[in-house]
C-alpha cells in the first residue's frame, strides 16, 4: 500500500501530519523527508494523525523515534493521534513512546495543548 503525507500547520507552530497507507521499509525515507522541515524550532508540536495509516514495520518506527528525538532537541514534541488498533499494538508492544504522547482525537490534543501553554505562560 503506497503512502501519503499531508502536513498543515493547525496554529502557530503546531502542525498536523495526516498520514496514509503503509509505514515501512520502502517508504520511511519518505517519512524522514517530508518531516524533516518541521523537526526544530518554530516547531513546538508535531501531530502524526494515524487515523489511515493501515500498516507500520521497525524501519517506520525507527523514522518517528528519530523524528521524536529531534522535536525534544528543540524543545518540541511528538504526538500521536488516531492510532488504527492494529498500529496502536505496535507501539504497546515496542513501549517506545510515552502514553501520554498517545491521544484517541485532535480535540484531546488540543486540550493537551492549551493546558501545556498556559503551564509555560505561569
Amino acid at each position: 500500500m503506497p503512502f501519503k503525507m499531508d502536513i498543515k500547520e493547525q496554529k502557530e507552530g503546531i502542525f498536523v501530519a495526516r498520514m496514509e497507507g503503509s509505514l515501512d521499509t520502502e517508504t520511511a525515507l519518505l517519512f524522514d523527508e517530508s518531516v524533516k522541515p518541521y523537526l526544530a524550532p518554530p516547531t513546538k508540536a508535531l501531530i502524526l494523525d494515524m487515523s489511515k495509516l493501515a500498516y507500520i514495520t521497525s524501519m517506520g518506527l525507527g523514522s518517528i523515534f528519530q523524528a521524536r528525538k529531534a522535536l525534544e532537541a528543540g524543545g518540541g514534541k511528538l504526538i500521536i493521534t488516531n492510532p488504527q488498533p492494529q498500529i496502536k499494538k505496535v507501539f504497546e508492544i515496542v513501549k517506545a513512546l510515552p502514553r501520554s504522547l498517545i491521544f484517541e482525537s485532535i480535540e484531546e490534543i488540543d486540550r493537551y495543548l492549551d493546558a501545556m501553554q498556559k503551564k509555560e505562560i505561569k
